[in-house]
């Protein structure tokens, strides 16, 4: 049985995931910060799917004190760890135009220092183990800073060069380090806002997912259109980006 450790995984994606995963018979081992979200899910994933085993951990992301003690707590409940994936995140709204220094900092400590915490706690347990797989979801944002959200963004430009330093780090010694880029994903962070395109259903997107860390492909986008206006966006001149960019 394969076994994979999910950090943010009570809602959105990361939920969408957890069944995903659970549905196809694996040891599913879940971080969530809510005890009362984590209870339920996991009550109803055994319920659903008999032939997984689900567990669950509490953990915010935003403790830093929490982070190693969790870390080590889902592995212990886990056994081992095929995949160890880290999903959690937040994006806040905004005006486009006005800084909110505070929710700016939780921005970047939860897309990136608590993703940083664990992820490298994460490298140096499959380093040891010599196999094994690391995920994080980053995003199409963290592709090129925009004017709307610019700590969402350095978020997840920063989660996207930490896993490929791991990925580089780690290779020799048989893990494997996927970054996945989603563009937009049907889920609560994105409801209610206009102009959005190429919208991924939370649990379709979860399926291509899961299929393509199967198939241990490194650096991949949901969906595979995004990797072209990502290519279109990183090598746009500057002068005309910031004029012409998307918000």
């Amino acid at each position: 049985m394969k076994r994979v450790i999910l950090v943010g995984a009570t809602d959105g994606l990361g939920k969408a995931l957890a069944e995903v995963y659970a549905e196809r018979g694996f040891w599913v081992t879940i971080l969530g910060r809510s005890r009362e979200k984590l209870e339920a899910l996991v009550a109803d994933l055994r319920g659903r799917f008999p032939v997984a085993t689900v567990n669950g951990v509490v953990c915010d992301v935003a403790d830093a004190a929490r982070l190693e003690p969790a870390f080590h707590e889902a592995i212990a409940v886990t056994g081992h760890c095929d995949l160890f994936l880290y999903n959690a995140g937040v994006m806040h709204g905004g005006d486009g135009v006005t800084s909110v220094p505070a929710l700016d900092a939780e921005t970047m400590e939860v897309n990136a220092v608590a993703a940083v915490r664990l992820l490298g706690l994460a490298a140096n347990w499959f380093r040891v183990a010599g196999r094994g797989q690391i995920g994080g979801i980053s995003s199409i944002a963290g592709d090129r800073g925009r004017s709307g959200n610019p700590a969402y963004n350095a978020s997840k430009a920063a989660l996207s060069t930490f896993l490929e330093g791991l990925r580089n780090r780690l290779a020799p010694f048989g893990v494997t380090v996927s970054t996945v880029k989603p563009g937009f994903v049907g889920t609560r962070m994105t409801a209610g806002k206009p102009g959005l395109f190429w919208v991924a259903p939370a649990a379709e997107a979860a399926r291509i997912i899961a299929d393509r860390l199967e198939k241990r492909h490194e650096v991949f986008y949901v969906y595979r259109r995004w990797a072209l206006l990502g290519l279109a966006m990183r090598h746009a001149p500057r002068f005309l980006f910031k004029r012409l960019g998307p918000p």
